[in-house]
């Protein structure tokens, strides 16, 4: 793996135009937030549904299963957002996020994000295979959105902190 001078002198073509650059920082800063807004916001939504249907019937279980599964397309579209301007906005300051415990705090908190998602996703389709292990199957639904719910925040959370460090 190449040291972190390397890498930075890679990317100082980039961090030099970047950096003088308030457009391009604005769009890369615009694209990284809606992919956080629109992704984050939609399955925060849908933690929260699935929450509220803890106690629900099968029936109404089973419609909020189908549009979560709807879901996961934008969510995915948005976190690809944010990933590629996430990773467009590192390599203009490498040598500072890849050595800093508050950037790799965030990336932690984003990798149990995404496992997390893998996790609920194969919860769903475990479902949507075998109804009549819903029930059963619908505490993990919660669990996993109680961890989506909180791992979006965690992401943002360590955002922020990058941004006033």
């Amino acid at each position: 793996m190449p040291d972190i001078e390397t890498l930075v002198a890679f990317a100082k073509p980039w961090a030099k135009f970047y950096s003088k650059s308030s457009p391009t920082q604005a769009v890369l800063m615009f694209m990284h937030l809606a992919g956080v807004l629109g992704g984050g916001g939609l399955a925060i939504a849908a933690d929260r549904a699935m929450w509220k249907a803890r106690s629900a019937t099968d029936e109404v279980r089973a419609r909020l299963l189908a549009e979560v599964d709807a879901i996961h397309r934008p969510v995915l579209i948005g976190l690809a957002m944010a990933v590629v301007s996430g990773l467009i906005m590192t390599s203009a300051d490498i040598g500072t996020f890849l050595t800093s415990p508050i950037w790799w705090g965030k990336m932690v908190a984003f990798a149990l994000l995404l496992a997390n998602g893998a996790w609920l996703q194969s919860v769903e389709c475990g479902m949507q295979r075998s109804p009549s292990a819903a029930s059963s199957a619908w505490a993990k639904l919660v669990l996993s959105s109680r961890f989506s719910y909180t791992l979006w925040f965690a992401v943002v959370l360590g955002g922020v902190l990058l941004k006033n460090a």
